[in-house]
């Protein structure tokens, strides 16, 4: 009797050794995993970090057409950065394929911004100057974002913005540019993001706890 009452009491204590290890597991994979997606965030916050330095260190032309399309290339390489850290680390599949369209998209738009740019010198006699306000205001308000540990969420919430901040420039375009062509591809965008930018929100209204 003693002896089996004993070897009960060893069993027990088995088992709730094991149950503290699964424990102990669990809360180590979830503090490696917070970290991971911490990383990924910054990763993301640096590479719109370096799309400002870019962008400052770009020598306005004064010609609004030039340096819309020169702006909205590094903007859009910033988008693009942001998209391959979240296909590459992000968790889910829906979100990761909507960062695939826009690398796809906007790495086509470059190709045609950078031939505007080669196909039209710069003039600098437009009245009103493009500038970097726009971008600089959309790079802060970033930068002020609550990040909440979530990858997928982030990456949704920092690319609404990022949208955001396009959608403000496109429309500057439309309102000072003088190439039809250019004024085309703007208002192409504005489409074309604030489409995204709906598409984001309703999935971070369906995702987000």
């Amino acid at each position: 009797m003693k002896h089996t009452f004993l070897l009960s009491l060893l069993t027990i204590l088995c088992v709730l050794s094991g149950c503290n290890s699964s424990n102990t597991t669990a809360k180590e994979d979830a503090g490696q995993k917070d970290q991971t997606h911490g990383a990924h965030n910054m990763a993301m916050m640096e590479s719109m970090d370096a799309m400002m330095q870019r962008t400052n260190a770009m020598k306005m032309t004064g010609d609004f057409d030039v340096d819309f399309a020169n702006m909205m290339i590094e903007h859009h390489q910033g988008a693009i950065d942001m998209s391959e850290i979240q296909v590459k680390s992000g968790s889910d599949a829906e979100l990761k394929d909507m960062a695939k369209q826009i690398i796809v998209a906007q790495k086509a738009e470059i190709v045609k911004l950078r031939d505007f740019v080669q196909a039209h010198p710069a003039t600098g006699i437009q009245q009103q100057p493009m500038h970097s306000r726009s971008m600089q205001s959309m790079h802060d308000q970033m930068k002020s974002m609550s990040m909440n540990g979530n990858m997928d969420q982030d990456f949704a919430s920092m690319m609404m913005m990022h949208h955001e901040g396009a959608v403000t420039m496109a429309k500057e375009e439309l309102a000072n540019g003088q190439h039809a062509e250019l004024k085309q591809m703007a208002q192409q965008m504005i489409d074309d993001q604030q489409r995204e930018i709906a598409s984001f929100q309703a999935w971070l209204d369906k995702n987000r706890k």
